[in-house]
């Protein structure tokens, strides 16, 4: 069963490659907010992302014969870098199925670090028909992220690791897309510190968990509109959800014309390069719609961005 301690043991066997990232604290977000904000810096992570974590921990908990026959993933490509990454370190062969739309720069990424990369057409749900479809033809292990109990225990690592650096946090601010960050990070989090408040964001046009929480189980919402591509789920994972419902406070949800004002402010303010999906946790600080209390933690989760859309961002404020 997924508990702390699945958490505490999948943090153990982390290889070095897994970096502790950052906690800097931000002086204008703090007097902005009345509180004391932090940005947890997870786009400094190996392959640009905190995906490395859940990554490593799938891969590494395959069987041998599973990890003899190689394992196939979908992601929109901070998932997928991460997976090639993590199957080069542990000489597994590892597929990723993208959507067409995929970043190109998130595509090449993950065919550098050695992934074969499978192409699915641009419907949400063809990812996951192709992904079964390589499972079937190759014998290799298709990873369902929306359901793996691994990809919690992965995620959650990183909620030991802000309890590390901050043991009296009151409130976590985390990026919400199918919910596996925010449920390994919320259960590691509360189950050391049941104060600490714990809040979800998500852009408007991408908001399958926030409609779920409403509605009271998983609901698949009909599109996604939105800049951040690392956050395009139409529905939330069951297994995510459950514990979401349990511990998350809360949901926020942003707007990408104010998520381009933080992935601007923080490369123009702070000198950290964010992709949109990383920056919407500064997006609801910036707006006033976080009302944060106590020591602050958001996270900005990756920080992948082309450079021509990051220089638009900046030349269009």
């Amino acid at each position: 069963m997924l508990n702390l301690a699945s958490i505490e043991s999948a943090r153990a066997a982390l290889p070095p490659q897994v970096v502790h990232t950052p906690l800097i604290a931000s002086e204008e977000l703090s007097a902005l907010t009345g509180a004391t904000v932090s940005l947890k810096l997870e786009n400094l992570q190996v392959t640009g992302s905190y995906k490395a974590r859940a990554a490593f921990t799938i891969l590494n908990n395959l069987a041998p014969e599973q990890k003899a026959r190689g394992a196939a993933l979908t992601s929109s490509g901070n998932f997928a870098s991460a997976f090639a990454y993590m199957g080069r370190l542990l000489r597994i062969p590892v597929a990723v199925v993208m959507m067409d739309q995929t970043s190109p720069l998130k595509v090449e990424k993950s065919r550098r670090y050695g992934a074969e990369i499978v192409f699915c057409g641009s419907r949400f749900e063809d990812r996951w028909a192709t992904l079964d479809r390589l499972e079937a033809e190759r014998g290799i292990t298709g990873v369902n992220t929306f359901e793996s109990e691994d990809v919690v225990a992965g995620h959650g690592t990183l909620g030991l690791e802000i309890l590390d650096n901050l043991p009296e946090v009151d409130t976590v601010l985390i990026p919400v897309s199918s919910g596996g960050l925010i449920a390994g990070v919320t259960m590691a989090i509360k189950e050391r510190r049941p104060s600490a408040r714990v809040f979800g964001v998500q852009p408007e046009g991408s908001n399958a968990v926030t409609e779920s929480l409403k509605r009271g189980e998983p609901v698949r919402i009909p599109q996604v509109t939105t800049i951040c591509d690392a956050l395009i789920a139409q529905t939330p994972g069951s297994v995510p959800f459950r514990i979401i419902q349990r511990y998350v406070d809360g949901m926020i949800l942003v707007t990408d014309d104010e998520v381009k004002r933080a992935v601007r402010w923080l490369a123009v303010d702070t000198k950290i390069v964010a992709e949109a999906g990383g920056a919407v946790c500064v997006a609801a600080l910036l707006t006033g719609k976080a009302k944060p209390q106590g020591c602050t933690v958001a996270l900005v989760s990756g920080g992948n961005i082309d450079p021509t859309t990051l220089a638009d961002y900046i030349r269009d404020g």
